[in-house]
């Protein structure tokens, strides 16, 4: 039927397949009034027959599409009903798509994959504004311009806010590699799926692969994502920012309480991430790195050896009694000022500063002397760990509370350990966090559910420390090990022993595979059971 019609709205000039789907055919087109090509996508006529639930959701495509004026998603031109039949008439991208891309160039570069995971994630935060989820995100559904230009198709798969669900609960929704753990176990899907598909598209990208592959098969799959560790992207390519990694780590949470929740989130540090990659080392930075290592007790060394920001003054803000001064500390303007807005609603919080990096907080907790610090962990020029390590060294009164996207072993023990009085991940709610700082000024401590579960597992295996056998690790594996166990990073890792971070990875990969274990949660808690934490 569709091969034999010549045009549609006896405006479109048909042309040939270049697209074919489960669900209908998008043929190159020509717009006879302007003589530019388009691309024509109709649903295929026997769908229509055996499952008519189909011609609702094509014209929700075509819905969502108009709704969507984004310069990163394909431009829908027109929508019509004709001979029984729906066509939506779209903007012609000329480049083919991602995946045709990965297909010749499985590892793209750095900076090019940066690019577009970017320009995805803006488009994917237009859609989520208008409450708008794709839920089939893949290289396949990310057309290229000719200019390399990343445009968003394929909102089939869409859930309209505005709309009730079209598919029936419990059915599988999107393509199987990129499907979140929530969407194999056939749960509702939320922002958050998008989340997860863009980080395996992220991953593939800048590794050459997925990271839940499951041998192609659909239950080995969905196995492998439902229970396998993701893997680090440092293990595949020497160039990957740790901001990335951990990045790319957070959008990849099983459990979608941990995972990252904004999609404009995602796009602010993809932002930052491709500064760092395109500038050369600031003078700053380089002043930092040149610093000797700070010593272990802080607190016994006096402030004077803490590293400030700046040795000018600045202005102390106005303090009213009675009230819990607070200093925000986030790398996001957008972050501090939305923190900044929601605090001062309460009559019994007073923000007293904003910093945007670690070395800045340090500061402005000595000049300021806040009651509570809202402290990101993931920051230029300093991170959070250092500068809740500095803070609680030089002001044992104030209480750091790391507010943060990333529930990592790498980041949560580090945090508590540094002097951290509360950790919160950022899908918090409001009251919650303002519960959390009222809390901390009182002395108390309250943590989000999933980092408490992790502590509360550690403490639960503190009940015996026999001595390790020696003949499991290597002497090197073993310092390795007793590192982690006081949770440091593999960056501090290195550091502290003085070797390659590539080379503590291949030390990680081999005491995994010797204990026996999945993760690094499961290898510190092996070495705290046998005498290796930081008391053995």
């Amino acid at each position: 039927m569709m091969d034999n019609l010549q045009r549609v709205a006896d405006r479109f000039e048909l042309g040939h397949l270049i697209g074919e789907g489960g669900v209908g055919r998008v043929y190159k087109g020509t717009d006879t009034q302007t003589g530019e090509p388009v691309a024509i996508k109709a649903l295929r006529p026997e769908i229509i027959l055996e499952a008519p639930d189909m011609v609702e959701r094509f014209r929700r495509e075509g819905q969502a599409l108009r709704e969507l004026n984004h310069p990163n998603i394909v431009k829908v031109l027109a929508t019509v009903d004709e001979a029984s039949q729906g066509y939506i008439i779209m903007e012609y991208v000329a480049g083919g798509s991602l995946a045709d891309l990965l297909r010749n160039q499985p590892q793209l570069p750095l900076e090019r994959a940066l690019s577009i995971g970017l320009e995805v994630a803006d488009a994917l935060a237009r859609a989520h504004h208008l409450h708008i989820i794709h839920r089939d995100i893949k290289p396949g559904n990310i057309l290229l311009s000719e200019d390399g230009t990343p445009r968003l198709t394929d909102f089939g798969l869409a859930h309209l806010g505005g709309f009730p669900p079209i598919t029936k609960a419990g059915h599988v929704i999107g393509t199987f590699q990129y499907l979140s753990p929530e969407g194999c176990n056939r749960q509702p899907m939320d922002e958050r799926a998008d989340i997860w598909s863009l980080g395996v598209v992220l991953f593939e990208m800048l590794a050459g692969e997925r990271p839940f592959e499951g041998g192609g098969y659909p239950g080995a799959i969905v196995s492998a994502i439902l229970s396998q560790p993701t893997p680090s992207l440092g293990s595949f390519r020497d160039d990957t920012p740790p901001a990335l990694d951990e990045l790319v780590g957070g959008m990849l949470a099983k459990n979608k309480g941990a995972r990252i929740s904004s999609m404009r989130q995602v796009g602010a540090e993809l932002e930052k991430i491709m500064r760092g990659v395109r500038r050369p080392a600031q003078a700053a930075a380089l002043r930092l790195a040149t610093l000797p290592p700070l010593p272990r007790d802080l607190a016994a060394e006096g402030p004077g050896n803490i590293a400030r920001a700046s040795e000018e003054p600045q202005p102390k803000p106005l303090r009213t009694p009675d009230k819990i001064k607070v200093l925000i500390v986030d790398d996001h303007a957008i972050v501090r000022q939305g923190l900044r807005t929601f605090l001062e609603l309460h009559d019994d919080i007073e923000v007293v500063g904003e910093a945007e990096n670690g070395l800045e907080a340090v500061e402005q907790a000595r000049q300021w002397g806040p009651d509570v610090v809202l402290m990101d962990l993931v920051m230029p020029e300093m991170d959070g760990i250092e500068a809740t390590r500095q803070i609680c060294a030089l002001r044992p009164e104030t209480k750091v509370i790391a507010l943060t996207s990333f529930a990592g072993d790498d980041k949560v023990f580090p945090a508590i350990k540094a002097g951290a009085s509360g950790y919160q991940l950022k899908d918090v709610s409001p009251p919650d966090l303002v519960e959390s700082i009222r809390a901390a000024y009182r002395g108390e401590t309250q943590l989000h559910p999933e980092i408490a579960k992790k502590l509360m597992a550690e403490v639960a295996t503190r009940d015996e420390k026999p001595k390790i056998d020696p003949d499991v690790l290597t002497e090197r594996e073993l310092d390795v090990l007793r590192l982690i166990a006081q949770g440091f990073s593999n960056h501090d890792i290195a550091r502290e022993l003085v070797i390659s971070e590539k080379t503590v990875k291949t030390h990680v990969s081999n005491i995994l595979s010797k204990l026996h274990v999945d993760d690094r949660t499961q290898a510190a808690i092996y070495a705290l059971k046998k005498g290796l934490g930081p008391e053995g």
